[in-house]
């Protein structure tokens, strides 16, 4: 827990995962965070295997805050909400159009008592047509194409397997709160934030979309280099990345190819994609001859990008994590006495 933060008063009225994580993030770094649920919980303690009430998609964003019960559809609950929210430096919320004025807490009712609050948005869509459909991660990867960039090899999208779009979207908004922090120490008052699940994801995704936009319309699975890609082994699998000609010259030595440095036709980046079927077919065969840590310890020694591909108990379980006291946090996660369960829940 870093303390750059310390002072900092945050009232977490979010539900789900890109707000909340933006809490997180801040709870982190030292401020003080409240999250307000409503007397059913957040929705996100149902989604996915539950214990004493908490599921990973509730635990990972909630992480360090403290957890109160308030009742907005009543007038006491909304009355403690607009105190909360008044005595906040920052105010994060993800409602649809419309709710937060219910509550009461909109930004436009809060600025005028502390005009120096930074008020965070989160939003599905975010100003348009569609302003009020509602969004989530999934619908957001569809409608932006992130589900088609990662088409499985029959040409059919595919979700991500993660919150991918809530999880950068947390992030996004916990720079543009440090920034607004910066603007607010500069004597230029508060700010509304105003972060979109789009936007969020487009700018995500901003180096395929740019790819497509130049010279990659029409072709599909066309790869950034060759060969780069997801191998199997006799025993697994590896990543397996070439960047550059003296990279590829190294795989061609780890892969007994040598054939491949002195043939015209593999000389350069771009020629190599012109012939990436038949490289790709060849360095698949020959991967498929020998175990993961033979090739990994063959593409090391030629200086190649190259890694195992791990389940998370792998991960957990790697020597590099160990050593670095990731594991201790991850592994506190999957325990009955988690120390990451930090809810002491008042409930007025």
């Amino acid at each position: 827990m870093l303390d750059d933060y310390a002072g900092v008063r945050v009232l977490d009225v979010s539900q789900g995962f890109a707000g909340p994580y933006c809490g997180a993030i801040l709870a982190r770094g030292g401020a003080s965070v409240i999250k307000v649920e409503p007397p059913s919980g957040d929705w996100a303690r149902a989604i996915g295997g539950s214990v004493d009430g908490h599921t990973a998609f509730s635990l990972v964003p909630n992480i360090g805050k403290r957890a109160v019960c308030i009742d907005g559809t009543k007038e006491q609950g909304r009355a403690l909400l607009t105190k909360l929210a008044k005595g906040a430096d920052i105010v994060i919320q993800n409602f649809r159009p419309g709710v937060v004025e219910r509550l009461q807490i909109a930004d436009h009712q809060l600025r005028p008592e502390n005009p120096d609050l930074i008020y965070v948005s989160i939003l599905g869509f975010g100003a348009g047509p569609y302003e009020k459909r509602p969004a989530t991660d999934t619908i957001i990867q569809g409608f932006t194409g992130m589900m088609e960039m990662n088409r499985d090899a029959q040409g059919t999208p595919r979700r991500i397997g993660m919150l991918a779009v809530d999880t950068a979207a947390g992030v996004y908004a916990a720079q543009q709160v440090g920034a607004a922090l910066y603007r607010r120490l500069t004597k230029r008052g508060g700010q509304h934030v105003k972060i979109s699940l789009v936007e969020v994801a487009a700018a995500f995704q901003a180096m395929p979309i740019v790819d497509d936009a130049l010279r990659r319309r029409g072709q599909p699975n066309v790869p950034l280099s060759v060969p780069i890609g997801t191998f199997a082994t006799s025993d697994g699998h590896i990543n397996l990345s070439c960047v550059s000609n003296a990279m590829f010259q190294g795989i061609c030595t780890a892969l007994g190819k040598a054939d491949w440095i002195l043939d015209p036709r593999f000389a350069t980046e771009s020629s190599r994609l012109d012939h990436a079927g038949e490289i790709t077919m060849e360095v698949a065969r020959i991967l498929r001859t020998k175990p993961s840590k033979y090739w990994i310890g063959a593409f090391e020694r030629q200086d190649v990008l190259c890694g195992p591909v791990q389940g998370y108990r792998e991960f957990l379980d790697d020597p590099h994590v160990r050593g670095s006291g990731l594991q201790a946090t991850c592994k506190a996660a999957h325990s009955k006495d988690c120390p990451l369960r930090c809810f002491p829940e008042a409930r007025p």
